[in-house]
């Protein structure tokens, strides 16, 4: 292994384990926020938002995200955890800038469509429904509560009917403010991506996300060459 570690100015850490002998490649971005994040009344908001993240941005509708990634073979998906949430794609060596600008398109510009988030509710209350309809699943659910009661680590990951059922796009847009920044994110490589010890990292600030209620924060346009040997743009 020759994984190579850097951190550029605003927090992002970029890790690469190049495997040049490769044709293909894995690239994601590790989120630090998970269940564990949420407030009781936002149970499952870091789930819904792993969801709705897929669900259109300012420069692409759900159709063309999906459309972009099948056309070149590649495989995009994504997962929540109580500690973390992850996005992460599979291309061909070609196609890295593709993939890493999908992904920092659906990071930082999702649009939360009204509609959209109607259908992905309906969605993830299906899924909470079967959880409960499976005993190998909801057993670990009730382990949680047990080990963790009262608190977020106890709570389920999908969250309760109630919870999900009142989400709007101004919870998930002040929630990704609250918690998807630079300084909590990963954005890794692996196989056939260029080695990320060139931090020849161009970078020029942006405004933060006016949704976000802490402190104003600078969102970062990064020009990444460290990922491939062609550059690509990495809104994080």
């Amino acid at each position: 292994m020759n994984v190579k570690i850097s951190k550029i100015s605003n927090g992002l850490i970029v890790a690469t384990d190049p495997m040049m002998q490769l044709e293909s490649a894995a690239v994601g971005v590790w989120v630090n926020a998970g269940a564990r994040n949420e407030t009781k009344s936002l149970m499952g908001i870091s789930h819904m938002l792993e969801h709705m993240a897929f669900k259109g941005t300012k420069r692409r509708s759900a159709r063309a995200i999906a459309e972009e990634i099948e056309a070149v073979g590649g495989f995009l998906n994504a997962y929540t955890s109580r500690e973390q949430t992850a996005f992460h794609a599979r291309v061909l060596k070609a196609d890295v800038p593709l993939a890493v600008d999908i992904l920092a398109d659906i990071l930082t510009e999702p649009t939360f469509e009204k509609g959209e988030l109607e259908r992905e509710r309906q969605v993830v209350l299906q899924e909470i429904g079967q959880a409960k309809d499976t005993p190998d699943d909801i057993i670990f659910d009730y382990l949680q509560t047990v080990c963790y009661p009262e608190q977020a680590m106890g709570w389920p990951i999908l969250g309760e009917e109630e919870t999900v059922g009142a989400f709007t796009a101004q919870d998930l847009r002040t929630y990704m403010g609250e918690n998807y920044r630079a300084g909590s994110m990963i954005l890794i490589g692996s196989a056939a991506c260029a080695a990320a010890s060139n931090a020849a990292l161009a970078v020029a600030a942006r405004p933060a996300r006016s949704s976000c209620r802490k402190p104003a924060v600078m969102c970062l346009n990064i020009v990444c060459s460290s990922l491939t040997d062609m550059r690509c743009v990495c809104r994080l």
